[in-house]
């Protein structure tokens, strides 16, 4: 473990909580490596009965490290990101994410395969990909005009405005709304309770409300194709560039 990532589990409880508050919990290869095995393990071990995710220092996660991946990632090869939705979609056991401040990118997509989002007001829910001069990943393109219809999903993309807890709720992301002094008794009360359902009873219901994952496995890596051109893109390099230099991207002159 990168100590960046604190796994713990009590009572069928599996908790992997993010803890790199100085970079609003954004994460790195090393700890998707981690929170993977989280994962695995949360399948592999009959005692877990649910999963939650939390972030420490007031964040929940500001999403991938842009810093930490390269630049141009190997076309064809498992990506990190994309084993850690993979685990999260195909987990047997529900999954609470206890949500407050930041949850970008990927950890704004990553809520739309929980069981439930418990967040607070202060919540932004954030998804600057085209910010970034890249396409939405995680399945989102599929499940959020599901979610949202069309014409919503595409404004929410498009604009890039991050969403606080009390919008995030109405758009249907996130399921319970709570102050954030009550947010860890919130989910430890949740998890609690699912802790007493038929485990196998719930994971035929949680099969069944799902579907055919596989059509949304097929658009996540329709999606990985695009993000793969998009990361060899002078859009995206101009991008990147704007956020280190903590200015914003001129996509006029690429």
């Amino acid at each position: 473990m990168t100590g960046h990532v604190l796994i713990e589990s009590d009572n069928g409880v599996l908790t992997i909580r993010l803890n790199r508050p100085e970079r609003k919990n954004a994460l790195t290869p090393d700890m998707l490596v981690d929170i993977c095995d989280g994962l695995d393990r949360a399948s592999s071990d009959a005692d877990i009965r649910v999963m939650v995710f939390a972030g420490d220092g007031g964040n929940f996660t500001s999403g991938n490290d842009v810093s930490a991946f390269p630049a141009k990632p190997s076309p064809g090869e498992e990506t990190l990101p994309y084993r850690f939705v993979k685990g999260l979609i195909n987990s047997p056991v529900p999954i609470i994410a206890g949500v407050d401040g930041v949850a970008a990118g990927i950890g704004a997509t990553m809520l739309l395969h929980c069981d439930a989002v418990i967040a607070t007001p202060e919540t932004r829910v954030v998804l600057p990909f085209l910010r970034m001069a890249l396409v939405p990943e995680a399945g989102s393109s599929l499940i959020l005009p599901e979610l949202l219809g069309y014409t919503r999903a595409t404004d929410l993309l498009l604009s890039g405005e991050p969403l606080d807890g009390n919008r995030a709720f109405e758009f249907g992301i996130v399921t319970t709304i709570v102050e954030s002094e009550h947010l860890g008794q919130a989910v430890a009360d949740k998890a609690r309770h699912y802790t007493r359902l038929p485990r196998a009873a719930v994971e035929r219901t949680r099969r069944l409300l799902k579907g055919d994952t596989d059509r949304l496995l097929q658009r996540i890596e329709e999606e990985q194709t695009e993000l793969f051109k998009c990361f060899a893109s002078e859009e995206h390099k101009e991008a990147v560039a704007a956020f280190i230099e903590k200015r914003p991207p001129d996509f006029s002159k690429v």
